[in-house]
């Protein structure tokens, strides 16, 4: 009989091959029960929002390098030292066992005697739970005894595990890449550096815009958030798809996200493309933000194409199209939307995966995926049509210096942008969270450009 530990101990044994290239698809939980299936989900969570951790961890007790274990033997650890220190109400002795067993049986015998002498190792530092870690401002490195959890809390290790370096230490206690952490200093600073690392620890609330009169104020599933216009879920999660059924104007939607559609406000607006459709959050606001507009959505996922057409099924302004048929929509568009494909740097909360995937290389593949985008798009707008850009990204390669690049090679100027970055950190109110992110309104106006752009720094 399939036990969770030992369902995502082999998903994780893959994942290991894959690394840092993870499969985001969940795992398959179908043959569990309800509560092993929570169990199994937990465990996926926490090995891959922290999977640098656990390896620097683990490998302070081992006598060879990370690089130099079979994939299922690190699976059986990064498992097993995830639960430890990041699932600690669950016994360790039942973390411990099933670890050492699973490695015998998938390993080999002998296997075990590493995994039970590293996991008891790991076990035996948890030495004091604090309460609370000091996050105010001006931010100074973490010692390298101490492990940050998502809640503001903190484990005081018994021993410092961490690397001497500030930059490596902080990399490894919050589970990045070290160029990542590096870039943030380059164009930021220590401290914003520091807190977008601390961030993208948090287990993110569901956030719930669009909400209506229908709903009041007192609903004892939502809180409000910080930002007008959307609320907290509190209910269980169970409840969530019951609950947006009950109100259909409703949806789950960051604050960092809707931004860019907000901008869009003041315009009047007659036809409108969303051309990067994906799950149809932003078609769902546009729609509800410009209630005269004939809204024309497509994205190139044939699953994702197939969720939007399913979504607005019988919608008597939203038009779900394939790509081949977008194409006889050309020149039509007052305001074509193109919410592309980005390093998801700014909703590394969300995203936890995208942090280990990040380089040089992926990004400037990323900044040429965008530029195709939008010379394959830009024929669907009208003559005096704009365009919205927008990302989930806070790098200036994907955001300020494309908007750029669109003006001045397709003859339109800069009307607006805004970047943004992630808000909130570990131990904060939920209704402080926000993700980051960057968008740009631009309308025809040859060469030059006129650029007004503000940056949130974050809470």
């Amino acid at each position: 009989m399939t036990t969770p530990r030992d369902l995502i101990t082999r998903r994780i044994a893959r994942q290991a091959r894959l690394f840092p290239e993870l499969d985001i698809a969940a795992p398959d939980v179908s043959g569990l029960s309800t509560q092993d299936a929570a169990l199994a989900i937990a465990i996926d969570h926490a090995v891959n929002r922290h999977w640098l951790t656990l390896v620097a961890v683990a490998e302070s007790h081992l006598s060879r390098s990370w690089d130099d274990l079979e994939f299922k033997l690190q699976a059986a650890l990064l498992v097993g030292v995830a639960q430890l220190l990041f699932m600690d109400r669950l016994p360790d002795h039942a973390v411990i066992n099933e670890a050492v067993q699973w490695a015998k049986d998938n390993v080999r015998p002998k296997a075990g005697g590493l995994v039970n002498a590293v996991l008891r190792k790991v076990a035996a530092l948890r030495a004091e739970r604090i309460a609370e870690i000091e996050l105010a401002s001006p931010l100074s490195p973490l010692p390298r005894d101490v492990l940050p959890l998502h809640d503001g809390r903190a484990w005081r290790l018994a021993e410092p595990v961490f690397d001497e370096n500030p930059l490596h230490r902080l990399a490894q206690q919050t589970s990045h890449p070290e160029h990542l952490i590096r870039q943030w200093q380059e164009k930021y600073s220590d401290e914003v550096a520091m807190r977008l690392a601390l961030h993208s620890l948090i287990h993110p609330p569901i956030i719930i815009a669009g909400t209506t009169d229908e709903q009041p104020a007192d609903d004892e599933n939502l809180k409000p958030h910080d930002e007008d216009g959307f609320a907290i879920f509190v209910g269980p999660h169970d409840a969530l798809s019951g609950f947006l059924a009950a109100h259909p104007g409703a949806r789950v939607q960051d604050p960092g996200a809707a931004a860019a559609v907000m901008a869009t406000r003041s315009l009047r607006l007659h036809c409108i493309v969303d051309y990067c459709a994906g799950k149809g959050t932003k078609t769902q606001q546009l729609a509800a933000l410009h209630p005269s507009a004939e809204i024309i959505a497509t994205d190139v996922d044939a699953a994702r194409l197939a969720t939007l057409r399913a979504m607005f099924k019988g919608h008597d302004r939203v038009r779900v199209v394939g790509p081949r048929e977008i194409r006889s929509h050309v020149g039509r568009a007052d305001l074509l939307l193109l919410d592309v494909p980005c390093s998801n740097t700014g909703v590394l909360a969300r995203r936890v995966e995208a942090k280990y995937r990040y380089s040089a290389e992926s990004l400037a593949k990323l900044v040429n995926v965008q530029r195709q985008i939008v010379a394959d798009a830009f024929a669907l707008l009208a003559d005096d049509g704009r365009i919205l850009y927008s990302t989930c990204s806070i790098e200036p390669a994907e955001n300020e210096d494309q908007a750029a690049w669109i003006a001045r090679w397709h003859r339109m100027q800069i009307d607006t942008a805004r970047s943004r970055l992630p808000a909130s950190l570990p131990g904060a109110a939920p209704q402080t969270y926000s993700d980051g992110g960057y968008f740009a309104i631009l309308k025809p106006g040859g060469h030059g450009s006129k650029k007004v752009t503000t940056r949130s720094q974050g809470r």
